[in-house]
């Protein structure tokens, strides 16, 4: 063979070999810079997906007060800022008509905030391929179901100093649910029970009026927990189905125990309520607490007025004294005041079907001495005791077992002070115990499968009562999402 036209043949080969490697590593540099930008765009585009989702749930909290769109700008900014991983042009949050968007839906009671944000990042090796930029866009969504709250606040003597921490904490946290979108109530019970504001029916309340409201000095009394549950569950009711907030709270806050009995004791057709004094003593500083409790009434339930008055300090906790002029308990409680339809307005003062402790409410805490000839119970101390615990108990469980609105009732429940803790009564029972009831809490022996779950807080003193506020407005919060 011609070595000249080998040796052409040869070139011409290598030529073409030469041809073939530089496609080749052309096309391995576009698929290795494809790989390359492609991943850099991944680490973006999650960067950019967690900024956005922070946003819109920092902005869904702080739909309750405050400023959601300048809380979603403010997370957005500290988690993906100008020039972040090396992008070259990100969203504005102040500009941006797109940045932030929140939608009421009155008909579901649900708020939807959406977060939508735009990265740019130059590309490297895509470039060859004049892609100079890849464009990455994110969007975050957060939900909160609005709030209907009735707030119970008991305002009882045995507060006493502690009552500006209490009343400043109850400030707070009415202060922090939204005034455009969520219902407020505000309750006290003591002498008698109050709504000093009712549940709005329309979207929103005055939440400057509420906030005034709040007493600045402690009104005193007894403690009708029976009548404030009661109460708190007719405001929540009030507000018309078909327009009801998607979550429905009861918040009632206590430094004791229920020891008051709401009844038509008396001809003049109204509620009124008979006192004992907690017994048995237990050293408390406060002297709460005794062996020798009186018994006194009758107050009007919404007023607290008195009268008649009969009265009667016992000589021994455990005897069957009673009042003169109130010597029986009524068959059954009564309530005379109530807004919402179909409310009941009676309730048996024992229960064969809820139970203490795994016990049926009617034996373990059992009404005694029956009076056969008058077809009632004597109105001894251990008497009105159980049947005020009983009936806070059975009202809260009709609450939550409630069924005519559009959504459940949830009930929770703040103790305060080492009264809540302390064996009283007759069984004897702690209102820690009983307030765990109430709330339908999952640590209770009682718990209810069947009912919504509420909670019980503990505030060992008027210092902790803020703290534990904040941990039901988080818990509520949670629930809203």
């Amino acid at each position: 063979m011609d070595m000249t036209r080998l040796h052409a043949r040869v070139s011409s080969e290598q030529g073409f070999t030469l041809v073939y490697m530089a496609f080749f590593i052309t096309l391995l540099l576009l698929f290795t810079g494809l790989a390359v930008d492609s991943g850099r765009a991944y680490v973006v585009k999650a960067h950019l997906t967690k900024a956005v989702d922070g946003a819109a749930l920092g902005a869904a909290r702080n739909l309750n007060s405050g400023d959601p769109r300048g809380e979603a700008r403010r997370i957005f900014l500290a988690n993906f800022p100008n020039g972040y991983l090396g992008t070259s042009s990100v969203t504005d949050p102040y500009t941006d008509p797109n940045f932030f968007d929140l939608t009421t839906d009155v008909t579901t009671g649900v708020n939807v905030v959406t977060v939508k944000a735009t990265a740019i990042l130059p590309t490297t090796f895509m470039s060859l391929a004049n892609f100079n930029s890849v464009t990455v866009t994110s969007e975050g969504e957060a939900r909160r179901r609005m709030v209907d709250l009735s707030l119970m606040i008991d305002v009882s003597s045995s507060i006493g100093s502690q009552w500006p921490l209490v009343a400043a904490a109850v400030t707070e946290f009415i202060n922090a649910f939204d005034q455009n979108n969520d219902r407020v109530s505000l309750g006290t019970y003591g002498w008698g029970t109050q709504i000093i504001d009712p549940m709005p029916s329309t979207r929103g309340f005055a939440k400057s009026t509420v906030l005034s409201h709040v007493p600045t000095t402690l009104p005193g009394g007894v403690t009708p927990m029976a009548e404030g549950v009661y109460r708190a569950w007719d405001e929540v009711r009030s507000v018309p189905t078909g327009q009801q907030s998607g979550l429905r709270v009861i918040v009632l806050f206590t430094d004791g125990s229920g020891n008051t009995v709401p009844g038509l004791w008396d001809a003049s057709g109204i509620s009124k309520g008979l006192f004992t004094s907690d017994f048995p003593d237990v050293g408390d500083p406060g002297n709460i607490t005794t062996n020798r409790p009186t018994i006194m009434g009758l107050y009007q339930t919404q007023t607290g007025a008195r009268s008649p008055s009969p009265q009667q300090t016992t000589t021994w906790w455990n005897t069957s004294e009673y009042a003169s002029g109130a010597q029986y308990l009524p068959l059954t409680s009564y309530h005379s005041f109530h807004r919402s339809s179909g409310i009941p307005f009676s309730f048996p003062l024992q229960s064969a079907t809820l139970t203490v402790n795994g016990v049926s409410q009617q034996t373990r805490r059992g009404l005694l001495d029956w009076d056969a000839t008058a077809g009632r119970y004597l109105a001894h101390t251990r008497n009105i005791r159980n049947a005020a615990t009983n009936l806070t108990e059975i009202i809260a469980n009709a609450a939550r077992a409630d069924a005519t609105g559009d959504y459940p009732i949830r009930i929770y429940t703040i103790g305060m002070g080492d009264l809540v803790q302390a064996l009283l009564g007759t069984i004897p029972e702690t209102s820690e115990s009983v307030l765990m009831r109430i709330a339908n809490d999952k640590r209770s022996p009682d718990f209810n499968s069947m009912q919504m779950e509420g909670k019980y807080y503990f505030a060992r003193t008027a210092a902790d009562v803020g703290p534990a506020f904040q941990a039901l407005q988080s818990q509520i919060l949670r629930l809203s999402k």
